[in-house]
């Protein structure tokens, strides 16, 4: 099953949306009134809500697009076999062994045994197994995709294993309750302090942009920018455009002093944001020099990560920059992927909830509050 939010200026436009991208047949979960736009979206205009639902084997019209015409991801379309069943390419993966659940596969009547097996190897239903194979093709990696099974199947009643659409609603609210999340900040009359870390080419520049132009143009808020990215050329110029463009203030910090300093003589600021050159994961010298500037300031430490990760590579840079104690997290570039495992991966290897996600490069507003739903709904292609 699909689900997805449309949005209109009233409800029979959200509703038209809804039946042109799923056809005649969706049907209406849920309608309210939202707000979009604005501020993260909390200070946007009144809009109408549609969630509507389609059955995944029916191909939904408009559904060969990407992204939608917002840079919001926006799923794939599924493919399917003769029986109605997902299907995928490349070989069918038959005899995948979770031993947490062994036993009540066992007990199962719909569990068959391998004919070429001779010590029996349990072989899952088909219903397991196309969940399975689909959870790797929405780019989670294999072990992480066996162990969300594992915990999912361990709560359903065997009964329900070969119910397609009520395993993946189950996999949709595991992973809803896997993935952290935290609000904005609630400013309470004391200073938030955000440093933003990570490797090159993930956003950090742009992402302060949207940051201290949502915070001091619609929020209202005092903010101030600090940047120690000196390395990359024009990367000051970058900034110092934007702070110009937003009217803030902002203060080069060519050593760890000048820094301490910078963040002195910001006293009056709501809101400081410090933006730092990107450093390679297998750079031992460059984060001995990041732990150097961040010593001795009081900040969060955000982690800046893009969407377009490799597995393998998001889990050195998480190990990494985990020498600075990282606080939160900062998803970038999700309108560059089609597959966005990446976010489930980040906030449980660093155990750090994510505060914001940015779905491209216009200032401000490519960029959102994280929110666990619509992460899980991405993840998974609906």
């Amino acid at each position: 099953m699909r689900v997805k939010r449309f949005h209109g200026e009233t409800i029979h436009e959200a509703v038209e949306k809804m039946k042109n991208e799923f056809g005649s047949d969706a049907v209406i979960l849920h309608t309210k009134r939202v707000k979009h736009g604005g501020f993260f979206g909390l200070f946007g205009r009144q809009v109408f809500e549609v969630i509507g639902a389609m059955d995944a084997a029916e191909p939904a019209a408009g559904a060969e697009r990407g992204f939608g015409q917002q840079g919001q991801p926006q799923a794939q379309p599924k493919k399917t076999g003769e029986n109605g069943s997902p299907s995928f390419d490349g070989a069918r993966h038959r005899e995948t062994q979770w031993s947490a659940v062994d036993k009540d596969a066992n007990a199962g009547s719909s569990v068959h045994r391998s004919a070429n097996s001779t010590n029996s190897r349990v072989i899952w239903p088909d219903t397991i197994d196309d969940v399975y194979q689909q959870l790797i093709q929405c780019d989670l990696p294999k072990e992480t995709a066996q162990a969300l099974l594992k915990r999912v199947l361990q709560s359903l009643p065997k009964q329900d294993w070969q119910n397609l659409a009520t395993i993946w609603n189950h996999v949709n609210t595991q992973i809803a309750s896997e993935i952290a999340t935290v609000a904005p900040w609630d400013f309470d009359g004391t200073q938030k302090r955000a440093v933003l870390v990570g490797p090159t080419g993930v956003g950090k520049t742009t992402t302060i942009a949207k940051l201290a132009a949502n915070f001091a143009l619609v929020a209202g808020k005092k903010v101030g920018l600090i940047t120690v990215d000196t390395y990359r050329i024009a990367a000051v110029d970058q900034l110092r455009t934007y702070a110009d463009i937003i009217g803030v203030p902002l203060k080069v910090a060519y050593s760890p002093e000048e820094l301490r300093q910078a963040v002195i003589a910001m006293a009056d600021r709501d809101l400081v944001l410090i933006d730092t050159a990107g450093r390679s994961q297998r750079n031992e010298t460059q984060m001995a020099e990041l732990k150097a500037f961040l010593d001795g300031i009081d900040a969060e430490i955000h982690l800046v990560v893009s969407a377009t990760t490799k597995d393998r590579d998001l889990g050195d840079i998480i190990r990494f920059f985990s020498n600075v104690n990282i606080d939160r997290l900062i998803v970038t570039k999700l309108d560059e992927t089609t597959g966005f495992g990446a976010l489930l991966q980040a906030t449980t290897q660093t155990k750090a909830p994510i505060a914001f996600i940015t779905t491209g490069q216009s200032v401000p507003e490519d960029i959102e509050i994280a929110e666990p739903q619509k992460i899980a709904e991405w993840i998974l292609g609906d």
